[in-house]
């Protein structure tokens, strides 16, 4: 009981010491504050652009892709945000490797892009483009059982589009053309189930572009992976509309047994192929998050900068504080206080200052990594979906540790300065 009476008498003292200089201690209380908000939303950014590049490549749900040779990494991130230049495989090369006895699953798709339709409300009149994926529903919902049509009271999600050879053999340009919205592209051009979308496409060896009218069939449910922002429609159609029959941009392929050695044998089976590379996703996502890594060192030392800086001003405060009452500490020195006490009140204050620093950063970077993700997004082009600053509970504790500990060390050096001095000599020098 005494002890944990010395312990809040002492707490109450430096607290009044503290209040003694408002300003001064404001300034050194946000010094650390912010030094923790930087290293709390690094770290935020760091676990959750790790997460989304994992989550985006898993929910792609192909272990393996064979697509034509080229830079596999810029092909993954294709595959993953849209782009320009991809290239492209004969569909005969589907057919091979359907047969392989290693596939579990496989599914061909045709990518391309196409110019949205400007609407007064949320364009600027500016170029924007749009991913228009080409699929066959069921091998493609067979690697992906997660999409679904959105649900709601009153709110129809619709069904997967009429692909051409579920018409009567009419000729190309009287199929009835129907096209599935990701969630993005929906909520973007503001269409619902029923509703006419229009694409611009240019056709492969075309100089002007033709636009075409689609109907949208149904609206997927928000995924928070790439396909958001993709408007799919039937293979063959978008072979047609892009002018390149018989040609695919990737097979994604399952695997019945998924490891390093299984995929290794399958890209010798087949790598034999005239312009064929096999592309391994679980690689790329090493590689990526090697980089991130790598990354994850820099944003580390400027966090210890930004930390030192602060532990720096706390220290001169602290300083600045025992020299303004060293004739104090004298007397209570004279009148029986001792070194340990001396030590005990100036490392509560230090460690006060650190504490109430870090409460402070850590609600700042939480309050506001919603605003530091908009900032993100807007400023880098960040090639995933989902959210990329994650402070989970973890990064709190450790923040929240880390300071105090900071702060115990801080302390060292004032308090054994203050403990340290001469009773006489600090009255005369407090005069």
């Amino acid at each position: 009981m005494d002890f944990h009476r010395h312990i809040l008498a002492f707490a109450t003292l430096a607290g009044k010491n503290l209040l003694r200089r408002v300003v001064r201690t404001s300034l050194a209380v946000t010094g650390v504050a912010l030094a923790v908000a930087v290293a709390v939303s690094l770290a935020g950014f760091v676990k959750g652009y790790h997460g989304a590049i994992t989550r985006s490549i898993d929910m792609l749900g192909f272990q393996v892709m064979v697509m034509a040779k080229g830079c596999p990494y810029e092909a993954a991130t294709m595959m993953l945000k849209g782009g320009t230049g991809l290239l492209y495989l004969p569909d005969s090369i589907y057919t091979n490797v359907a047969t392989d006895t290693g596939v579990a699953s496989i599914t061909p798709v045709f990518i391309g892009v196409a110019e949205k339709e400007q609407t007064s409300i949320q364009d600027d009149g500016a170029g924007s483009f749009i991913v228009v994926s080409g699929i066959e529903v069921p091998s493609f919902t067979t690697m992906k059982p997660w999409l679904s049509f959105q649900t709601g009271t009153g709110f129809d999600g619709g069904r997967w589009f009429t692909t051409d050879t579920e018409v009567t053999k009419e000729a190309p340009e009287n199929i009835k053309q129907e096209v599935v919205l990701g969630y993005e592209v929906a909520e973007y051009e503001q269409r619902k189930v029923g509703d006419t979308i229009a694409l611009t496409i240019t056709p492969s060896g075309a100089v002007s572009s033709e636009t075409h009218e689609y109907t949208v069939a149904g609206i997927l449910s928000r995924t928070g992976t790439q396909d958001d922002g993709t408007v799919f429609m039937p293979l063959s159609s978008a072979q047609r509309i892009f002018n390149r029959p018989s040609q695919i941009t990737v097979v994604g392929v399952k695997l019945k047994e998924f490891s390093s050695q299984a995929i290794r044998q399958f890209e010798e089976r087949w790598i034999s192929l005239p312009e064929v590379q096999i592309v391994g996703l679980q690689q790329v996502k090493s590689t990526l998050l090697n980089l991130i890594s790598t990354a994850q060192a820099m944003i580390g030392a400027v966090a210890v900068i930004a930390i030192v800086v602060a532990i720096i001003g706390v220290i001169n405060t602290i300083l600045m504080s025992i020299h303004e009452r060293t004739g104090e500490i004298g007397i209570m020195k004279a009148i029986g206080a001792s070194r340990s006490d001396i030590f005990e009140l100036i490392w509560y204050e230090t460690l006060a200052l650190c504490l109430l620093g870090g409460l402070a950063g850590i609600i700042v970077a939480y309050g506001g990594s919603g605003i530091i993700e908009f900032m993100l997004r807007h400023l880098i082009e960040l090639g995933v979906q989902g959210e990329i600053v994650v402070i989970s509970p973890g990064i709190i504790g450790l923040s929240l540790g880390g300071t105090v500990l900071v702060g115990f060390f801080a302390g060292l050096y004032p308090a054994w300065r203050a403990s340290s001095m001469r009773p006489l000599e600090a009255i005369r020098a407090g005069e």
